[in-house]
């Protein structure tokens, strides 16, 4: 989605080491970027929220994994204004959810003494954790389909066929066609 916003992604190395007048962004793995600590789990992640403003979590977490980072780090981040987790994992590994959101009202601010929810504002972090998230993308994703089959497949039906709706046609008047002509052994 943010490259279809024309936000650059760039290396991890790139993202640490380099300067950038413009909005960019890193994938950052979450499971490769643990380390052993004193025989623990301990996630890296936190490296990168020095530079970062915006955070989107979105893996797997269960409460064995090592948590992101910590709330007495939170104060760490000077940059750092919006957490959007996706995971919604309420007290799991960003301690910064501690509700889940709606879509309606997707945000709350969180105050980085207390760590208590506080009026949205500018001068804390906002947090985004939509529990239901995961499940609105099938409906973009239906949406998206639909345009693509309104602008690319129904000329093709309306108007001349450029060959995809032969193609990917089954069968016509009770046969299938050739490239589908196998399917009889499975019938028969």
């Amino acid at each position: 989605m943010l490259k279809h916003a024309n936000i650059k992604q760039v290396s991890i190395e790139d993202y640490l080491n380099k300067k950038y007048n413009e909005a960019i962004f890193a994938n950052i793995s979450a499971k490769k970027h643990i380390e052993k600590k004193d025989g623990k789990d301990v996630s890296k992640v936190k490296n990168y929220l020095l530079k970062t403003d915006i955070f989107i979590a979105c893996h797997y977490w269960e409460p064995k994994f090592p948590k992101l980072f910590f709330s007495n780090e939170i104060n760490e981040f000077k940059n750092l204004k919006v957490i959007g987790d996706v995971t919604c994992d309420i007290n799991g590994s960003i301690p910064t959810t501690i509700r889940s959101t709606s879509i309606a009202k997707p945000y709350y601010s969180i105050d980085l003494k207390t760590m208590k929810e506080i009026n949205l504002n500018s001068k804390d972090i906002a947090v985004m954790a939509v529990d239901n998230l995961p499940s609105e993308l099938p409906q973009d994703a239906s949406v998206e389909f639909g345009s693509s089959v309104i602008s690319e497949v129904l000329p093709c039906l309306l108007n001349k066929d450029d060959g995809r709706i032969n193609r990917a046609t089954t069968a016509s008047n009770g046969k299938f066609f050739e490239n589908f002509a196998y399917l009889n052994d499975f019938i028969n």
